[in-house]
């Protein structure tokens, strides 16, 4: 994998598989089209704005159709290979090159490397996407991926198994820095934190994982920007009760099985409790679109579970062949606090991450007792539930969701906090300026606001109807840097600056990252 010297030509010297002879690349990206460091591929250009001429203009004269043109002479994947030095990172496990001026997005490559890869898509004018498929000098941040499927062309799950997590974590870092330097202005130092786990390899954490069916009735994962199905039976970051399962799926064989291939398959590792005894557990979606649950049982493999059967440590309802829900769920437990889920509800994948951001959260809203606090997006509950705990009964949380799933489910499991008002309304300006009114007003204003928006992130407009409320602190959970660097630089706009900032490595092996953003009035 290193060693190798450098090929005749320079670094941007394409060959074929078959050794043809190099072929000229098309015409450079306009340098000030180059994305910076930390920036994920543009989207393609929008329409331009209608340039009819109102009734008091000349129209312009009709010009001739240009000429069409010889279109140029692109490379041809699979066949076409390109030896590519690799420069910074960028957005989404991809790092950038150049070849003849165009920018390169490269999957599977580092920072520093020379590499051969392979175009895999040229559909862009200002830049193409590249897998590389040989190293030629290699990063001394780069491993063999522990995962046999971690390759080009395969499965699309992780972008850094090629990378020591310290390198991980400082990629991701860069992202983070490079988003908030280019897109709001600041220039912030960031260091991504591990999460407490018994070993530091970022394997085995993923608790909830959607595969889809594959021909011979086993499960897969998808290849890369792609709807073909790679059989991954040996996932490396499935938690160990999702990889016994997936390793020898005999549950999907029964009637409830996905009926297609390529039909997704939900599974949530668990834990199982009845009479008396706890074991691991795996609920599973089926082909109509319910739940069922399988014990996992290490002398004799996987037993189906009756909804009767007992109550789950997580969170799961099963629900009956009508879809009608039973009485099975499955609960996850935080600080001593049990939260009772949906299936479909969302929650945080790896186990240590709920605990770690309530623990972040908690701290940098520093909420007290009577003040008013506010939870946007609050899912299941996790942080109302907190905010709920520090300011007491005399206080009150005012929490807006809109999944109707995740509002039940945040009932049941906040019910003996009267003072957290659960709102199943969707985050918009207007209801989140109607937050605080009415006879609502009479208890006072907007103390502390958490935020945990999805990955497109608030938007200005609700950022500007949230800090209209004036909160003396807002702490914004991100896991889209870009999405986090255009709401501070909306927030900046409103008054605010942002105060602190941490990230943490939730998600090991992969691009993605989480952020916990303190924001405060300048």
């Amino acid at each position: 994998m290193t060693g190798r010297p450098p090929r005749r030509g320079g670094p941007n010297r394409r060959r074929t598989d078959q050794g043809a002879a190099p072929v000229r690349a098309d015409r450079a990206a306009p340098r000030d089209q180059t994305p910076s460091r930390g920036q994920a591929p543009p989207r393609d250009q929008a329409a331009s704005r209608d340039q009819t001429p109102s009734r008091d203009q000349t129209p312009p004269r009709r010009q001739a159709r240009p000429r069409a043109q010889t279109p140029p002479q692109l490379p041809a994947p699979p066949d076409e290979l390109v030896e590519l030095e690799i420069g910074p990172v960028a957005h989404h496990g991809l790092c950038v090159a150049r070849a003849d001026g165009r920018v390169v997005f490269v999957r599977h490559a580092l920072p520093g490397e020379r590499v051969l890869a392979r175009i895999t898509d040229v559909s862009h004018d200002r830049y193409w996407r590249a897998d590389a498929t040989e190293i030629l000098v290699a990063s001394p941040d780069r491993v063999e991926p522990p995962c046999p499927h971690a390759r080009p062309g395969q499965c699309g799950g992780c972008d850094w198994q090629h990378a020591t997590l310290d390198a991980q974590r400082r990629l991701k870092a860069t992202v983070v820095e490079d988003s908030l330097r280019r897109i709001a202005g600041l220039e912030r130092a960031v260091r991504v934190e591990p999460l407490p786990a018994k070993a530091d390899d970022g394997l085995g954490w993923r608790t909830r994982m959607r595969f889809a069916r594959t021909p011979d009735g086993g499960v897969g994962l998808r290849a890369h920007r792609s709807h073909q199905v790679v059989a991954t039976p040996d996932c490396r970051i499935a938690h160990p009760s999702l990889a016994q399962v997936i390793a020898d799926p005999v549950f999907l064989q029964g009637p409830a099985a996905p009926e297609r291939t390529g039909q997704a398959v939900d599974l949530v590792a668990t834990k199982l409790t009845a009479s008396g005894t706890t074991s691991d557990a795996v609920a599973f979606s089926t082909g109509s679109g319910s739940w069922q649950l399988v014990r996992l049982r290490p002398e004799d493999g996987l037993e189906p579970v009756a909804p009767e059967a007992g109550a789950a440590e997580e969170p799961v309802e099963v629900a009956g062949p009508a879809g009608v829900a039973e009485a099975v769920e499955v609960v996850e437990t935080v600080e001593g606090r049990s939260f009772r889920l949906e299936p479909g509800v969302f929650w945080q994948v790896h186990p240590a991450a709920a605990a770690t951001l309530v623990d972040a959260v908690r701290a940098a809203a520093a909420a007290a007792p009577g003040e008013t606090a506010l939870d946007l997006y609050s899912g299941a509950g996790l942080f109302a539930a907190f905010l709920a705990e520090a300011v007491g009964p005399t206080g009150r949380v005012i929490a807006m969701e809109s999944d109707e799933a995740a509002v039940r489910s945040a009932a049941r499991s906040l019910a003996d906090l009267p003072w957290v008002s659960l709102r199943s309304l969707r985050v918009t300006p207007a209801t989140v300026r109607g937050l605080i009114g009415g006879s609502d007003r009479q208890g006072g204003g907007v103390d502390v606001a958490v935020l945990d928006p999805p990955r497109t992130g608030a938007g200005r407009e609700v950022m500007a109807a949230l800090l209209a409320h004036r909160p003396r602190r807002v702490v914004y959970v991100a896991c889209d840097p870009a999405a986090l660097a255009r709401d501070v630089a909306a927030a900046a706009e409103e008054g605010y600056r942002l105060t602190a900032l941490r990230a943490f490595d939730l998600f090991p092996m992969t691009s993605h990252v989480e952020c916990v953003a303190t924001l405060e009035p300048a």
